[in-house]
């Protein structure tokens, strides 16, 4: 294989989803951060104060939308131009991760970040059916907007910075991930002492 063959086999090994792994990197944690935004913006709603500590480290950045993100492209882009089907999935998809999420978390923490036992329609206060139609809708707005957005966004970061910045967000995150992870398996206390919202512990 001559020089432009391996550097064209390189290129493709490097992309995904079509983007370079920089621009995905990037990509990835523009959604976390619209997450964690998010998150503050309706707890803060729904608290009545403002609420800034929703993501598990110390870093503005809740990586299940980066993950949904991720999933949601993967399995709902063939289906996208058809709304209602596009609706239903990514809410069945989204409330499946919240089940998976809700899971993991109370193995590891005995509790997990939301509460939904208030809400009408809800499954131990780990989903409900208000939550699922938002994710529902949410799928849709991925689709038709904020994906091109974040798009817009990155592409506003030049390509020898990008790949500066993605390696210090993916290094610095997991080195926050692990040290939050030790500290919290070792004071499983402090996450009810230091969360703020829809935390529910399980008992």
């Amino acid at each position: 294989m001559d020089k432009a063959g391996l550097r064209e086999q390189r290129e493709i090994k490097m992309k995904i989803f079509g983007m370079e792994l920089y621009y995905f990197t990037l990509w990835f944690f523009a959604f976390s951060l619209f997450g964690y935004i998010l998150e503050c913006i309706v707890l803060t709603i729904e608290q009545k104060r403002l609420i800034l500590n929703r993501g598990f480290t110390h870093g503005p950045f809740c990586i299940i939308y980066g993950f949904g993100a991720v999933g949601g492209y993967l399995l709902l882009k063939p289906i996208c131009h058809n709304l209602v089907l596009l609706f239903i999935c990514s809410s069945l998809l989204a409330t499946v991760m919240e089940l998976i999420t809700s899971w993991a978390m109370i193995r590891l923490f005995g509790s997990f970040w939301w509460d939904y036992s208030q809400k009408a329609f809800n499954y131990k206060g780990r989903i409900c059916l208000e939550t699922s139609i938002g994710w529902g809708f949410l799928g849709i707005i991925f689709f038709y907007f904020l994906d091109a957005f974040m798009k817009m966004i990155v592409d506003l970061v030049p390509a020898g910075p990008g790949h500066f910045l993605a390696i210090l967000l993916f290094v610095g995150y997991v080195l926050d991930f692990v040290y939050c992870m030790i500290r919290r398996k070792r004071n499983p206390d402090e996450l009810e002492e230091n969360v703020v919202g829809r935390m529910k512990v399980v008992k």
